[in-house]
């Protein structure tokens, strides 16, 4: 890309969304894989030109969108597809479909700090024509027939752009607000439970109002680009989390009530299903009773763990076939668990479920021991079945009754 092309896609900033505020490298890498993941579950007719410096966190996806036979995905970093190998730091997606199209801009060198950057966003718009003339004009291949397929002649649409923008805005908020809570030297003084159990309130407050700001922009998107099962995922995941701050403020309360066992499994499967994918893992779900299992358990929290669990298989695993089986007993059902990827060390069995125990770095060690007392919150139980160099099993048992 030359330098000079580099200062006139930069000229699109003052067009559109422009951000004041710096995201993070976490914060963009999420946001690219939201905008593209709709591509991919639809394997929509759709044509995007990419230039990435740093793929980190994105080849899973990248390799996805290369599998999918309806999307053309082009790498202008590529040898050869550039007519001057003249590199800069700027990276973007110019991408166009039939009913979608959109451009994202961004350059790390423009701020000292290399792990934060500014972006353009503008979705639906006239001007993704434009940016992709200049991207068009160093190219050694032509693709304007392929581009102008779906040649984008919509008029501005502020509204949605600027609430796609906010949500963007939001994400990159709560994104960094999780980096921050994770930090070594966060320190809370446990010595004052008065002082403790207000902060509980105010911060469980704050994540409400941001869930709310969710909720709007979710039905918002759903109203502009129609219902789907990315828009479903995060509003299902928008209830967990009110559940579980619902629970902080009416602490040991459950919403017991009778549910259909498969569909809390093959929901949690669901949720993580595009997860799983960006490592090449995936879930099976096993039954061993031809009808339906009902038991009486807090919907969410069950939900909940399974999701934590699955979620650390996926961390120890990859191209692998996660099983998660159900099998009833007389008087209780199991629920098996099952990934072939690290063994668990012998010295780490016992300490598992303790809490503060973890083996990541930035871990906190809570995971296994919420999962744990929420299992026995359910008059259940959670173990480690088994772990080996072939495969690592956790079992939770759960009462029939």
């Amino acid at each position: 890309m030359y330098k000079k092309q580099k200062k006139q896609l930069k000229s699109f900033l003052s067009l559109g969304n422009y951000s004041e505020e710096l995201f993070s490298r976490n914060s963009m890498t999420t946001i690219i894989r939201a905008l593209l993941e709709p591509v991919i579950s639809q394997n929509a007719v759709s044509l995007i030109f990419t230039r990435f410096k740093n793929k980190e966190g994105l080849e899973g996806l990248i390799k996805r969108l290369e599998y999918c036979n309806n999307v053309e995905i082009v790498d202008t970093t590529s040898k050869g597809v550039l007519i001057k190998d003249d590199y800069v730091e700027l990276e973007f997606i110019v991408f166009t479909s039939a009913r979608y199209n959109f451009v994202l801009i961004w350059d790390y060198s423009y701020n000292s700090n290399k792990n934060y950057t500014n972006c353009y966003f503008l979705a639906n718009s006239r001007a993704v024509n434009d940016v992709y003339e200049i991207v068009q004009s160093n190219l050694t291949t032509d693709y304007r027939e392929k581009f102008y397929l779906h040649k984008p002649e919509r008029r501005e649409n502020e509204l949605l752009n600027e609430a796609l923008f906010n949500v963007l805005k939001k994400l990159n908020a709560s994104i960094e607000e999780s980096n921050f809570s994770q930090n070594d030297d966060f320190i809370v003084d446990l010595s004052d439970e008065d002082n403790i159990e207000n902060r509980i309130k105010e911060i469980t407050h704050e994540i409400k109002n941001q869930l709310s700001v969710l909720d709007i922009y979710t039905k918002l998107i759903e109203k502009q680009l129609g219902k789907n099962k990315n828009t479903e995922v995060l509003k299902k995941t928008a209830s967990i989390i009110t559940a579980q701050l619902n629970e902080l403020r009416n602490y040991g309360e459950l919403d017991i009530k009778e549910i259909i066992l498969q569909d809390i499994v093959e929901e949690a499967a669901e949720i993580m299903s595009e997860i799983l994918c960006e490592k090449g893992n995936k879930i099976s779900i096993i039954s061993s009773h031809k009808y339906d299992i009902s038991i009486f358990a807090d919907e969410n929290k069950l939900l909940s763990v399974l999701i934590n669990i699955i979620k650390n298989a996926n961390e120890s695993s990859k191209n692998d076939e996660f099983l998660i089986e159900i099998k009833p007993d007389k008087n209780s059902v199991f629920i098996d668990i099952t990934n072939h990827g690290e063994e668990i060390k012998e010295e780490n069995k016992k300490l598992l479920f303790e809490k503060g125990f973890t083996t990541k770095q930035k871990g906190w060690g809570i995971g296994l021991y919420s999962c744990k007392k929420h299992i026995e919150e359910l008059r259940g139980k959670l173990e480690l079945l088994e772990s080996d160099s072939k495969k690592t099993t956790f079992r939770i048992t759960l009462p029939l009754d």
